[in-house]
């Protein structure tokens, strides 16, 4: 027998002397083959000399017949099959995957194990499956396996959104960062709401992302800006206040500063556009105000003040045109507060003076304004039109002409120095009228002069016109306008329908045009007859009219069937006669 083993007679006598757990106890201790040692024993020791088949074979044996062991050697066998999977799993996936589930069959509440199985899985192209696996299983939780179940759940989450399948991409995203708090697949999460127009959902994520949004994720940062401007600008469209503060009260890494004070403004400027005009005031007010005297930009502050001034000069404006002249003058002082050098500004309250019967001491205020100032010669013109009917209220004829004619001088477009024009031409005779063509107007005229007295109101109606429409091409938002001029242009216009019934344009030439018309809408023929002659007009049957120019405009004769009629033309009106 070879050195080391011995027979069972050979240790009879030994056996003898000591009991047989004492024999095996000496024998180990010299390194002895142990006929004694369990398979759990021989499958150590066959491990530790990398046989792995042989350590397979005792653990199954001892896990068949060893009760005591069995449990130690199935987890032995667990951890052989785990560690010859990990061993496979880069080269051959497809095997490490057969193996693993070995493992699982005998541990199967090892996470290392499950987490493994998801990633050979999904090695082999199985990304549905990984996932799985990995984040139902057996229907427990795999603590373990959370950060690489993440990787894959965004993986699918981006093809799904490539795809344009946001709901299965939100779904994928959402479950990723309850597993891994991260800012960008919060941020991802609120992107797929965005496109899934679910507005609060979106919000619910972009909370979850600010507080993981560290100072040095520039991306996140840049991510999170770009939802906030398109929401607050969104939100104060539809005129969404809530919406707005809730969004700007949103403060991670990088979402101050310059950036923050100018949605501010867009979005007061928008409010303003919604003739919230009230609340557009407040917000921009509070910007200026104490709480963001240290950080609001030097340049963005310029801006709210100019936005704030524009608001009370414009309200100003209005008020002036309403004859509001006390709460014009608030307006345009609050304007200056924000404006102080602005010398539009004073020209404004120079109009409001103005409006409260201090003419002159407007106009001086003008005067010591530079002239260069925008609007400058249309203050002035205003001023002296004023005078006109100042002058004519007093019974000054010669006075009102001379401030008329200064008025001209200083910017004869402007549509209040056509309403003074309207205001002289009431009064002015119209030219060429004699006491014969008044006696013959009395008994034909078609219009039914007052106290007999044939003015030029014609022209002044066409001046009215002239004006209105010169008013309405300046538009709402132009500055200077005289105060009360849009009341003082109706009482004229009503005045003068009182008893000249028809619609009058303006006609840029010294000629009369007339287009006549049948009240009946039905064809006839008119014959037009004035001291240059006489002419037959015909109008068709439904028509707007038939139009005749009056080259020397004065006292104009109508014959409709023999029945005659009488009518005094005037220059620069172009008039719509109903006979």
């Amino acid at each position: 027998m070879a050195p080391g083993w011995y027979s069972t007679g050979a240790i009879l006598p030994l056996a003898r002397m000591r009991s047989p757990l004492s024999v095996c106890a000496t024998l180990l201790a010299a390194s002895t083959f142990v006929a004694c040692a369990s398979s759990l024993d021989k499958a150590r020791v066959a491990r530790n000399a990398n046989d792995d088949v042989r350590a397979e074979q005792y653990l199954r044996k001892s896990m068949a017949s060893d009760p005591e062991d069995r449990a130690a050697a199935q987890r032995e066998l667990a951890s052989l099959k785990f560690a010859q999977a990990q061993a496979k799993a880069k080269q051959d996936p497809a095997a490490a995957e057969k193996l693993v589930r070995e493992s699982l069959t005998l541990a199967p509440d090892d996470e290392k194990a499950v987490d493994l199985l998801g990633r050979v899985i999904h090695a082999q192209g199985r990304l549905d499956e990984a996932i799985q696996v990995l984040g139902e299983g057996d229907g427990k939780a795999c603590d373990m396996c959370k950060r690489y179940l993440s990787v894959l759940l965004l993986e699918r989450a981006g093809k799904r959104e490539a795809a344009k399948d946001f709901e299965g991409a939100r779904a994928d995203y959402s479950r990723a960062t309850e597993l891994i708090p991260d800012a960008a697949t919060a941020l991802a999460v609120a992107r797929t709401s965005e496109q899934l127009g679910d507005l609060e959902g979106m919000t619910r994520a972009i909370e979850k992302a600010v507080p993981l949004i560290r100072p040095e994720d520039t991306a996140a940062q840049t991510e999170f800006l770009g939802f906030r401007e398109r929401t607050v600008l969104a939100a104060a469209a539809r005129g969404d206040v809530a919406t707005c503060d809730r969004w700007l009260n949103y403060f991670p890494p990088g979402a101050g500063g310059d950036g923050w004070y100018v949605l501010q403004l867009r979005v007061a400027q928008e409010l303003y556009r919604q003739k919230k005009v009230d609340v557009a005031i407040t917000r921009a007010r509070h910007m200026l105000g104490s709480t963001h005297a240290d950080t609001l930009p030097a340049n963005r502050k310029t801006e709210f003040q100019r936005f704030l001034a524009d608001i009370y000069r414009l309200q100003g404006v209005g008020y002036l045109r309403e004859g509001k002249l006390a709460e014009a003058d608030d307006n345009f002082r609050l304007a200056m507060e924000y404006a102080p050098t602005d010398d539009k500004i004073k020209l404004l309250r120079a109009l409001a003076i103005g409006g409260n019967h201090e003419t002159e001491k407007a106009i001086q205020v003008v005067k010591a304004l530079p002239k260069e100032t925008k609007g400058h010669a249309e203050v002035m013109a205003i001023l002296e039109s004023m005078q006109v009917a100042d002058r004519l209220a007093e019974g000054d004829v010669e006075g009102a002409k001379a401030a008329l004619a200064r008025a001209q001088a200083a910017s004869a477009e402007t549509p209040e120095v056509h309403v003074a024009m309207a205001e002289m031409l009431v009064i002015t005779p119209a030219a060429g009228v004699n006491k014969g063509i008044v006696r013959q107007l009395k008994k034909s005229g078609i219009v039914k002069y007052p106290n007999d007295e044939v003015n030029r109101y014609g022209e002044a109606l066409s001046e009215l016109a002239w004006a209105r429409e010169q008013a309405r091409g300046l538009g709402e938002g132009y500055l200077f306008r005289g105060p009360g001029i849009d009341a003082r242009m109706a009482n004229l216009d009503r005045q003068l329908r009182a008893f000249y019934p028809f619609p009058v344009e303006f006609n840029a030439d010294s000629t009369a045009i007339l287009k006549i018309r049948f009240k009946s809408g039905a064809a006839g023929e008119v014959g037009v007859k004035t001291d240059s002659g006489e002419q037959t007009i015909r109008v068709p049957a439904g028509s707007e009219g038939a139009e005749v120019t009056v080259r020397d405009p004065g006292l104009t004769y109508f014959r409709i069937n023999g029945k005659v009629s009488s009518f005094v033309t005037e220059p620069y009106t172009r008039v719509t006669i109903d006979l």
